[in-house]
C-alpha cells in the first residue's frame, strides 16, 4: 500500500497547485483514501497491540511518536521559510506566538474554521487535526463495540451535509461527526467478516451512485460532495485489493517518504515562491515534487526513523505484559 499512499500524497500536492481532473478536486479524493487507510491500520494496530482499556493511553503515545516527529520539523522548517524568505504576506501575519502554541497540540489545527488555530503555515495539517480525533475516538469504538452505532449516525450527519442541510465542506469533508464512517469503513476492512465487507462494500456503492447523481444534476453540487462520494467509492475497493498485497521493500520505502511529501509540498512552495512568481506549470509542478520528493527522504531517515524504534519498543513492552513467553514482532511500522 505505500506506492498507493505515495500516489494520494502527490494527488495532495498537485491539488494544492491548482490542478484538477474532469473538475473534480483530486487533493479531496485522496484526502478521503488516507481516511480509510487509517481506520485500517489503526484497527489493526489496536487488535494486535492495544485491545484493552488499560492500554488506551500507550496506543495515543504511540501515534504521538508516530505524527510529531516529522510533523514537528517540518512545522518549524515552515515558520523559518515564511519568517525570512516571505514577510508581508498573509503567511507571515499567522506567524505569531499564539498561533504556534495552537498549533503544537495539533488537535486545534482541525478547528481552524472556527478560529482555533491557523491554517498558514502548514496548510495540509488540518488534516492531521481531523486524524487525532479519529485515534481519540476509535480505542473506545473498537473496544466497546461501538462501531455501528456511530457510522450510522456519522452517514446521517454526512447525507445532510451532502444535501445541504448543514454545511457540506465542513460537516461532509472536515470534521469528524461526518467522516468518522469514511474512517470506520477502512476498519470493517481489517480482517473482515460477511457484515463487515456488506457495509464497505455498500457504503462505497451508495457513495457511486450519489457521485453519479451529482454530476447528473439530480444532486445539487456543494463543496467537495462529488470530491468526497468519489473517494468513497474508488477509496473502499482500492484499500481493500491493496490489503492482499504481500510485503515488499520498495513498496515500504515509497510509504515511508509518503508522509513527508504529505507534509513538505507547501514548504517546498513557499521557498520557491521567494525567488520568482510561480506560475505552475508542468516544470515547476515537477520541480516541488522532486524536491518534496527528496526532503521527505532526508526527514524520514534523519527524524523519524530514530523514532521508529522507540514506537516498537512501545508495542513489544505492552505484548510482553500480555504474553510472558516473549516479545510479539510487528511487520507495521
Amino acid at each position: 500500500m505505500g506506492a498507493y499512499r505515495l500516489l494520494l500524497a502527490v494527488l495532495v500536492a498537485v491539488s494544492h497547485m491548482g490542478k484538477t481532473f474532469a473538475g473534480l478536486n483530486p487533493g479531496v479524493v485522496a484526502v478521503i483514501s488516507f481516511l480509510i487507510i487509517s481506520g485500517f491500520v489503526m484497527t489493526s494496530l489496536i487488535e494486535r497491540n492495544y485491545k484493552a482499556p488499560e492500554n488506551i493511553g500507550l496506543f495515543y503515545m504511540d501515534r504521538a511518536l508516530r505524527l510529531y516527529p516529522q510533523f514537528l520539523f517540518y512545522f518549524f522548517v515552515s515558520c523559518a521559510v515564511i519568517y525570512f524568505l516571505l514577510p508581508g504576506t498573509p503567511q507571515a501575519a499567522e506567524l505569531t506566538l499564539r498561533n504556534i502554541a495552537v498549533s503544537l497540540p495539533i488537535v486545534p489545527l482541525g478547528f481552524y474554521m472556527f478560529g482555533a488555530a491557523g491554517s498558514e503555515i502548514l496548510p495540509p495539517a488540518w488534516s492531521l487535526g481531523l486524524e487525532m480525533c479519529f485515534y481519540l475516538a476509535i480505542p473506545f469504538l473498537i473496544i466497546y463495540k461501538a462501531r455501528g452505532v456511530a457510522f450510522v449516525l456519522s452517514v446521517a450527519v454526512f447525507m445532510a451535509a451532502c444535501l445541504g442541510y448543514i454545511n457540506a465542506d465542513l460537516y461532509g469533508y472536515r470534521l469528524l461527526p461526518g467522516v468518522l464512517f469514511m474512517f470506520l469503513c477502512g476498519s470493517y476492512l481489517y480482517k473482515p467478516q460477511a457484515k463487515g465487507l456488506t457495509i464497505a462494500a455498500g457504503t462505497a456503492l451508495a457513495a457511486a451512485l450519489i457521485f453519479v447523481a451529482i454530476m447528473a444534476g439530480l444532486i445539487e453540487r456543494r463543496p467537495f460532495n462529488a470530491e468526497v462520494t468519489a473517494g468513497i467509492a474508488l477509496g473502499v475497493p482500492a484499500v481493500y485489493l491493496l490489503t492482499k498485497l504481500k510485503f515488499h521493500r520498495v513498496d515500504e520505502f515509497l510509504g515511508n517518504i509518503s508522509y513527508g511529501v504529505f507534509l513538505n509540498h507547501f514548504v517546498v512552495m513557499y521557498f520557491l515562491r521567494a525567488f520568482w512568481p510561480v506560475a505552475y506549470d508542468g516544470y515547476i509542478v515537477a520541480t516541488v515534487l522532486t524536491l518534496s520528493f527528496l526532503l521527505s527522504g532526508v526527514s524520514y531517515y534523519g527524524v523519524e526513523r530514530p523514532v521508529l524504534k522507540l514506537r516498537h519498543a512501545l508495542r513489544a513492552g505492552v505484548n510482553n505484559q500480555a504474553d510472558p513467553r516473549g516479545p510479539a514482532r510487528s511487520a507495521h511500522g
